[in-house]
């Protein structure tokens, strides 16, 4: 099997980069409940275990991580990896670079805080020190739906951007709803996911451009998506209250809306 160079089943045929093994870019290991462990030896979490998941349906031996910055992920620089599972949302200026499945997941971007910070309203988060990380889509989404009166703090990655907010350096931020809700959860009290925002963004894979192997993962995630692994990974990893924290974070109605 390892030996393979592609691999035919029922999700069509994959030809990964190093044979048996399916190599995924993710930009931040440990990440709550979407990574654990390390890059080296991972030891389960969403994306990881989804990852292990494609790599089943392909007949590969193991799964291979490579932790490579996002802003180059998104500028389809994946570090000679197969695939990208790292909270992508497609859009067009990042269809040039790369290729996406449909969407293994639909999140709303939400507002996480440190413990006690109120936003009850727009203008309360627009006098609030906000923080993203760079090339990321929530970038646009804190300047034109939000738009704050201080200027944003960028920041390289997850780990940058929590560690700022947990330290005061700056009072806000935008995750993915899973996601955020995942960090407050495992931050010891320390964080709050307080509001969510109206419009869910698509989460899917990502793969180099022109990669032959496209129709494989993109059918995978979908018989993933129907069979209900997706969402029985989720609520495993994430938590039943992270996997349907929305109905019980309020929403925040922004400039667009």
């Amino acid at each position: 099997m390892g030996g393979c160079g592609s691999i035919s089943g029922s999700a069509g045929e994959f030809t990964p980069a190093r044979p048996g093994v399916l190599t995924v870019a993710t930009s931040a290991v440990p990440s709550p409940g979407f990574w654990e462990g390390t890059a080296a030896h991972p030891t389960g979490g969403f994306e990881y275990e989804l990852a292990r998941e494609l790599a089943r349906r392909f007949g590969l031996d193991r799964v291979a991580v490579k932790v490579v910055h996002f802003h180059r992920i998104v500028r389809g620089h994946l570090g000679g990896a197969d695939v990208a599972i790292d909270l992508l949302t497609p859009t067009s200026e990042r269809e040039e670079a790369l290729e996406f499945t449909g969407p293994y997941l639909k999140s709303a971007p939400t507002v996480l805080v440190r413990a006690g910070t109120e936003v009850p309203d727009l203008k309360t988060a627009q006098e609030l020190r906000w923080g993203a990380i760079q090339s990321t889509t929530f970038v646009e989404t804190i300047e034109d739906a939000i738009v704050p009166e201080g200027e944003l703090v960028l920041f390289d990655g997850q780990q940058e951007v929590v560690a700022a907010l947990e330290a005061g350096r700056i009072e806000a931020t935008l995750l993915d709803l899973p996601l955020a809700v995942a960090i407050a959860e495992r931050s010891g009290g320390k964080l709050e996911a307080v509001a969510q925002l109206p419009d869910k963004e698509a989460l899917a894979v990502a793969l180099p451009q022109g990669s032959p192997n496209r129709q494989a993962v993109d059918s995978a995630i979908r018989a993933l998506t129907a069979d209900g692994t997706i969402e029985d990974l989720l609520e495993e990893w994430v938590g039943d209250e992270a996997a349907n924290a929305e109905s019980e974070i309020p929403l925040l109605h922004t400039t667009l809306h």
